[in-house]
């Protein structure tokens, strides 16, 4: 249904929101807004359980790399490692896949391990190998 009184321009739009407020009819009611939702707040534990429901809608299984996919990870670690250059690292943890910057400290074969370093090399983070994604 279109209102005969909006200029042309507006006739036939149907977002209230790109109409300038001067051509909306204000006898509209407001609403309850966010009052609506309140109840929903009352019961913390049920609240807290949909949002995990939620977060876990997000989590991805761990990829799995093909043999080749490992031989570039590897010539890249060793690369990375000989020219001591700054190595973008992705990785999966948790259900998601992180992205990391920094310099490869050293990799630890005993636990099959990365420690990866910042440039002042002050703070370390250790990555499983088996949980290695991408270098670049």
């Amino acid at each position: 249904m279109m209102d005969r009184t909006l200029p042309p321009e507006y006739q036939a739009e149907t977002d209230y929101r790109k109409i300038p407020r001067q051509y909306l009819n204000t006898r509209i009611p407001m609403g309850r807004g966010i009052v609506k939702w309140a109840p929903f707040a009352t019961l913390p534990e049920q609240f807290e359980r949909i949002q995990q429901f939620e977060a876990n809608q997000l989590k991805i299984d761990r990829p799995d790399l093909s043999e080749d996919q490992m031989i570039e990870i590897n010539h890249m670690l060793h690369f990375k490692i000989s020219k001591n250059e700054v190595a973008k690292i992705s990785y999966w943890r948790s259900g998601h896949i992180h992205t990391i910057e920094g310099y490869i400290a050293s990799i630890n074969t005993l636990n099959n391990e990365l420690v990866i370093t910042n440039e002042r090399q002050k703070d370390y983070l250790t990555i499983a190998l088996n949980e290695l994604y991408a270098i670049e």
